[in-house]
């Protein structure tokens, strides 16, 4: 029963240890080539310079909104991007739908024109062929869809 508290409680006491902020000195020195080098440790040999990190810079809340604002702004934009692109997608698609329309009803209305005895198969299967004026017919209703899809 204590157990489980007792691992919690050491998971929770390493994690705190290692989320602490750590200031790392850095050391400069040069060698006797003249070559500057830079370290987290000084060297055994030689002198060297110990540089001091820099505080982090102070808050600023007018600087930190202009973040936000600008944040916004570029999520905003990358959604306005994201939606043209879909529109201009839709678009094609469409655009494509309308061309295999046009050229169905330009291959329709040739074969009608073309063929005087076509013959069609009725609602029970049966083969028959079609009237002058029901061709015609036809013939009208693929140029209304010619119209329709290709202009």
């Amino acid at each position: 029963m204590f157990k489980p508290y007792l691992s919690l409680f050491n998971l929770c006491l390493i994690l705190a240890m290692f989320s602490t902020n750590t200031v790392a000195d850095i050391y400069k020195w040069v060698d006797e080539n003249g070559q500057t080098h830079y370290s987290q440790q000084a060297p055994a040999q030689q002198k060297a310079e110990l540089l001091k990190t820099p505080p982090p810079p102070a808050f600023n809340p007018d600087a930190q909104q202009k973040v936000d604002d600008l944040i916004e702004q570029q999520q905003a934009d990358r959604q306005a991007r994201i939606k043209q692109q879909q529109q201009q997608q839709h678009a094609a698609e469409q655009l494509a739908i309308k061309q295999q329309n046009c050229t169905t009803a330009k291959n329709n209305l040739q074969q009608y024109q073309d063929n005087p005895g076509r013959r069609v198969a009725d609602a029970e299967g049966n083969v028959t062929r079609l009237k002058e004026e029901d061709r015609q017919q036809r013939i009208q209703e693929f140029q209304q869809q010619v119209q329709q899809y290709c202009n």
